[in-house]
């Protein structure tokens, strides 16, 4: 064994490259859903003679997802996907359920800047009876695993709906709204949410929305000088110890 690498050393090195190992294989996700949607309606009189119903007016669909200049867009129901050497973005859109996932492999992110994300969303109008309650139901999860920091990591699930009154006010609402944002966490929520209609029939509309991004991720991963920087380090402080230890033997 060469002088100035006894095990002493070699097992401090070997404790560097254990510790930075892990950051390389590292990937950060990001996922937001909202599935199993559905309304059902609730008559609030009986002796009225009106049958509860819903009218469906513009339904207005978008998929967009995005990742390292490229880009994936419907308007349709449907999913869009992005893939790449440093990560990937896609989204799914249906009549019952809304899926936006991110991911960001931290290999080769040196000194670079990415930016990963997806969008779905739904927004139909609709005239409802009067007298009558629309319930809104759906089961929402948010989940965010993140390895190294970002300038922007979020995960986001929303559900909200309105009523108009004849001058175009809203008269009744709701706005549901959960994420994780830059922080590791998950989360699944049972969605609700309501309506009721006065004595006049209402225009309205509800939407649903799934947002996932991660951007500008910051390596913990190190160059190779740092690298370089660190075996020099350990090499120093053994040559130190080596030199307190003669010099310590020649004083005895």
């Amino acid at each position: 064994m060469h002088p100035h690498f006894n095990k002493r050393t070699l097992c401090a090195l070997a404790a560097l490259v254990a510790a930075w190992a892990p950051a390389q294989a590292n990937t950060s996700t990001s996922s937001a859903s909202i599935e199993q949607f559905q309304f059902r309606l609730v008559d609030l009189d009986l002796n009225d003679g009106i049958a509860p119903s819903i009218t469906f007016g513009t339904d207005s669909r978008f998929v967009r997802s995005e990742g390292d200049g490229q880009v994936d867009t419907r308007s349709e129901s449907g999913s869009t996907s992005i893939v790449t050497q440093f990560g990937s973005a896609g989204g799914t859109l249906s009549d019952t359920a809304l899926l936006s996932h991110t991911s960001v492999d931290h290999l080769a992110l040196h000194d670079s800047y990415h930016t990963y994300g997806s969008q779905s969303n739904r927004a139909t109008e609709f005239i409802l009876s009067p007298n009558t309650e629309l319930i809104f139901t759906g089961v929402g999860r948010i989940a965010q695993h993140l390895g190294v920091p970002f300038v922007w990591a979020e995960a986001r699930i929303s559900m909200s709906a309105h009523l108009l009154d004849a001058n175009g006010s809203w008269t009744h609402q709701f706005n549901k709204s959960y994420d994780v944002n830059a922080s590791d966490g998950w989360a699944t929520i049972n969605l609700y949410g309501s309506l009721i209609s006065d004595a006049q029939q209402r225009r309205g509309e509800f939407s649903l929305d799934a947002f996932t991004v991660l951007a500008e991720p910051v390596s913990t991963v190190p160059e190779p000088s740092t690298y370089a920087m660190l075996l020099a380090g350990t090499f120093m402080l053994g040559a130190v110890a080596r030199r307190r230890k003669a010099a310590a033997a020649r004083a005895a």
